[in-house]
């Protein structure tokens, strides 16, 4: 596995031989965008740019330092800027288990741009990503509950307590997706589904949601 300093030399390498991207779309070059800045301090700076190519060389040299960039990251989620929390989230990608904290913070973010990117890279890590949508359930928005009941749809039977916990949301539309997401882990959700046939609430989602599991008949009992 490549180390620390490799990831850094094949990022910077990227970037020079993408040069300077504004110049391929019309938009001329400034002093020094052929490369931009080697450092955290550099990245910093770019990333809490408007200049959307200041942020994409930013994103570049981040992903590439691994934990090392972290405390820029943690500083580019608090921006009032959904694009720079956004872009913030992309460097956050490649970082794997280590960016677990700050992808967790994303996902309850207001902003749809900084939710989606952030939820598709915890989905992507699998089980790990489970503790934090579990904690995400507990957000104040329903938007974001809701967001958080789908991801755990994908995450398998280790996402079975956080879903059953979603169906005591306040919210019915969030326990409707919460139906939704059981039915698309599988048979192992079943006895979990059982228990809400009874729910006046939730009766027709259950059952549509059993009859899917169980091959369409109504009466199996797995």
């Amino acid at each position: 596995m490549p180390g620390r300093a490799q990831r850094r030399a094949a990022s910077l390498a990227r970037l020079a031989a993408a040069g300077c991207i504004a110049l391929q779309l019309g938009a001329g070059c400034r002093s020094g965008d052929a490369g931009g800045g080697t450092t955290l301090a550099d990245a910093r700076r770019d990333l809490a740019s408007g200049d959307v190519y200041a942020r994409h060389r930013a994103v570049e040299l981040l992903a590439g330092l691994g934990p090392e960039a972290l405390p820029v990251l943690e500083e580019a989620l608090a921006s009032p800027s959904a694009d720079v929390r956004e872009a913030a989230v992309r460097a956050l990608g490649p970082l794997g288990e280590a960016a677990l904290p700050l992808l967790g913070r994303a996902v309850v973010d207001r902003a749809t741009v900084v939710r989606t990117p952030a939820t598709a890279t915890l989905v992507a890590l699998g089980a790990r990503g489970v503790p934090a949508f579990a904690a995400a359930l507990g957000d104040p928005s329903h938007d974001v509950r809701g967001n958080a009941v789908d991801a755990l749809g994908a995450l398998g039977p280790s996402a079975l307590p956080a879903l059953r916990a979603a169906l005591d949301d306040p919210d019915r539309r969030v326990r409707r997706r919460a139906i939704e997401a059981l039915a698309r882990v599988g048979p192992d959700a079943i006895p979990i589904l059982r228990a809400f046939e009874g729910d006046e609430g939730l009766r027709r989602d259950v059952e549509r949601a059993l009859d899917r599991l169980q091959g369409g008949d109504g009466d199996a009992r797995a």
